[in-house]
């Protein structure tokens, strides 16, 4: 299957990616509030990655509506929900990106979700989304996947992306003595954005093992990286990943889905 999942991530966006992603925009350059530059930075450094997720939504064909965790600043809740898709976002505190909600008239319910049951029956999405959240998480990352599998349908996926530990830019920070993130930096995002920063980034195989444990059947795992940024230190980089295996590349990139109807992990929240 990883052969099929590189030919996906290697195409150019697709058409209806593409305009879901000018949709978002039209309405981010339109803000004016609190939030406004944010949101931009947010949408130049993971635009072309929604547009990534959104094409493997695409060709996943889920039938029946999507949990989008971790949501905000809710571009792709925004994108997924004008690509035709019934989407629910759960965040932290939507209320930081409010008038961008509003004004596209999405569906973002606040929950944590390290430290609380999700608000939805058991069984209730056919396909969730956990991008670029799980290196955020700092209470209880194991109660995040368990409440995933819950309320999700049989045979329900789950897209997960992380940053990859072992990723080029990673081991070069390691090489000059650096830790992968600056602590200071990604603790002062709970004050600056209101939700923490890497809390640390994990293996493949460290993903892997959290899934599995959690229920799920991984259907396929592989590795990607961002070919567009037009920086010259990243057109080195990206040279560089040519020459690397994949296992080298900066995000990782994982499907699985919930197999029966069981238990599963049924943890509760920590007292």
């Amino acid at each position: 299957m990883a052969g099929a999942v590189r030919g996906m991530r290697q195409r150019a966006a697709s058409a209806r990616a593409a305009q879901a992603l000018q949709t978002v925009q039209d309405a981010v350059f339109a803000q004016t509030d609190a939030a406004r530059e944010w949101h931009r930075s947010n949408l130049v450094i993971h635009g072309l990655r929604y547009c990534a997720d959104l094409d493997l939504v695409n060709d996943l064909a889920p039938e029946g509506p999507l949990l989008d965790i971790g949501a905000a600043p809710c571009h792709m809740t925004a994108m997924l929900q004008h690509a035709g898709y019934p989407v629910v976002g759960l965040d932290l505190a939507p209320q930081r990106v409010a008038p961008l909600i509003r004004t596209l008239g999405l569906d973002v319910r606040a929950c944590d979700v390290e430290r609380e049951t999700m608000p939805f029956a058991d069984g209730h999405f056919a396909g969730a989304l956990l991008c670029e959240t799980f290196e955020h998480l700092r209470v209880d990352p194991a109660l995040v996947l368990s409440e995933t599998w819950r309320v999700l349908a049989p045979d329900g996926f789950l897209l997960l992306t992380t940053p990859n530990v072992y990723s080029l830019p990673s081991l070069a920070r390691f090489l000059l003595g650096r830790s992968v993130a600056d602590p200071l930096s990604e603790f002062g995002k709970l004050r600056a954005l209101g939700h923490m920063g890497h809390v640390r980034e994990y293996s493949a195989r460290e993903v892997r093992r959290f899934v599995e444990a959690s229920g799920f059947a991984i259907e396929w795992l592989d590795f990607r990286y961002d070919r567009a940024n037009p920086s010259r230190r990243k057109r080195i980089l990206n040279l560089a990943y040519h020459c690397v295996p994949r296992r080298f590349h900066r995000d990782i990139v994982l499907v699985a889905r919930k197999i029966g109807s069981g238990a599963g992990p049924g943890l509760a929240p920590l007292p």
